[in-house]
């Protein structure tokens, strides 16, 4: 018995050999008949403050799959020394980008909320889960020759510049070294408008940053102080000098400002024409409107009251009738302005809207109220007459225009540009002083908005852990995962045979 067992333990242990052997064989023939590619692989993640909603340093969505575009990979290209041999196409072909997911994200997919279920504790459905962490990964399919340095460097490369694009388009970024117009190529007027528009933009950048970082320091002071500064510069320095500018009327071009002055004062007069006839449509409108319909519908059983909408479309028409009326006044505040600006170009106080039309339009205003929503339709005595009222609204809307022919224009033009030339060189002096005060501003703004980037977007925030190169070789996890699937099954039917042979030898034993 003993002999006999020695028999069937060398004779399994030879088929194990032997199964192992032939499977090892088959393995390495199927291997390298197809191989699997050689890949360089890293992992990439998020860790700056928004990352898990998807949300860049900038308030903007961001797309990892931005790494696929020309700019990074020509980039990576050039930085590891292949120009001219690849291109970006076919480094996007092999270049492989995928988000880690939670191991029970299956289950998130096919789960459903139950309409009984109450409670307060609700978890974040798959529809808003955003991957900070990422696997890339990049194969040799491009090029077979490419040697293991210089695929990982070019993947090395590839993170890089896609974390340099990054910063550079989910920054907060400021251009503080030119405006969008040339001030010397504009009169003094729009030189003011310009800045004045400039800061403001400015402020509610910095303004709409602390509502997004309120607690951010830079040098002890946040982003609303930024915002401050410049309203304060608006507030004081720009209005200032446009007062200034408007009581000594300077200008460039004396001419083209008169010229421009008589435009918008007749412009402005053809607007208000225009409203003081859409205001007088909706005091007939409003005259004749009947208010509180009520309908009694009568059925076999029962009278029906249905009220009808005629209070709140009588409420629109009010409102609407406001809107008008405050709409002139604002046309003939501003006529009056542009009135001013002339007579002070011109230095003639006649050209000035007399005190007796900033009556008749204070007067004209009371008179245009609109009725509430509650008053009735009709009329009284008291009341003043719609007709009169917009008889003065008119009359102040459509004061005279000051007519100049061309040679008069070019007097008056003479005149002023001999009283204004000491005034504009001081005013020239104070409009630069107003830039270089504007642009320490702006200078302050632009080291806040860099240092808070380099606190969001650095090699932690946006990291790239190292680069692993696996290539296919019998040594190697690859070829032992292969083996395991070619060889196992091999060896199991080996050992499975092996057992039936003992199973029949045992039987025909006992059957002795």
């Amino acid at each position: 018995m003993t002999i006999k067992k020695t028999h069937w333990l060398r004779t399994t242990i030879l088929i194990m050999i032997v199964c192992a052997i032939a499977g090892l064989a088959l393995t390495t023939a199927l291997f390298f008949k197809h191989p699997g590619p050689t890949t360089a692989k890293a992992s990439l993640q998020f860790t700056f403050e928004g990352a898990a909603d998807g949300i860049a340093p900038n308030g903007r969505a961001f797309d990892v799959t931005e790494i696929f575009s020309d700019e990074v990979l020509n980039a990576a290209i050039r930085d590891a020394g292949l120009g001219g041999g690849v291109s970006p196409e076919q480094i996007r072909a092999c270049l492989t980008v995928r988000g880690v997911y939670p191991a029970d994200m299956a289950e998130q997919v096919t789960s459903y909320a139950s309409l009984m279920d109450f409670t307060t504790s609700r978890a974040t459905t798959v529809g808003d889960y955003h991957p900070t962490a990422f696997n890339v990964s990049l194969t040799s399919d491009f090029d077979k020759s490419i040697s293991e340095t210089q695929l990982v460097d070019l993947l090395k490369n590839i993170l890089d510049a896609f974390r340099n694009r990054f910063a550079r388009f989910y920054g907060n970024s400021l251009e503080t070294k030119s405006l969008l117009f040339t001030l010397d190529n504009y009169d003094y007027p729009q030189q003011l408008e310009i800045l004045q528009n400039h800061y403001e933009m400015m402020s509610d950048y910095a303004q709409e940053m602390f509502r997004r970082q309120p607690t951010y320091r830079y040098g002890g002071a946040g982003f609303n102080d930024i915002s401050v500064r410049l309203n304060n510069l608006i507030d004081s320095d720009i209005a200032r000098l446009n007062a200034d500018l408007t009581m000594n009327a300077l200008t460039r071009d004396t001419t083209r400002l008169l010229t421009e002055y008589q435009f918008e004062i007749r412009d402005l007069t053809n607007q208000a024409e225009k409203q003081n006839a859409q205001l007088e449509k909706l005091d007939a409108l409003i005259d004749s409107y009947s208010k509180n319909e009520i309908i009694y519908l009568s059925t076999t059983d029962a009278l029906t009251k249905i009220d009808g909408n005629s209070s709140e479309t009588y409420d629109t028409l009010v409102n609407q009738r406001k809107e008008v009326a405050d709409g002139i006044t604002e046309i003939n505040s501003q006529i009056s302005d542009y009135q001013l600006k002339l007579a002070d170009l011109l230095r003639d106080d006649s050209i000035a809207p007399a005190k007796a039309s900033a009556d008749v339009e204070t007067e004209a205003v009371e008179a245009v109220e609109p009725k509430t929503a509650d008053a009735k339709v009709e009329t009284t005595e008291a009341e003043p007459d719609p007709v009169e009222a917009q008889d003065t609204v008119e009359s102040a809307a459509t004061a005279e225009v000051v007519q100049m022919t061309d040679e008069e224009i070019a007097a008056a033009a003479e005149e002023a540009e001999r009283q204004a030339k000491a005034q504009t060189l001081r005013l020239e002096k104070n409009i630069d002083t107003l830039v270089e005060k504007g642009q320490g501003i702006l200078d302050d703004f632009k080291a806040m908005l860099e240092a808070y980037d380099q606190s969001q977007i650095n090699e932690l925030s946006v990291a790239a852990s190292s680069v692993r190169y696996t290539e296919p070789k019998i040594l190697s996890g690859a070829f032992v995962k292969s083996a395991i699937k070619v060889a196992g099954p091999i060896c199991a039917l080996g050992f499975m045979l092996c057992m039936l042979l003992i199973f029949i030898s045992r039987r025909r034993e006992s059957k002795r």
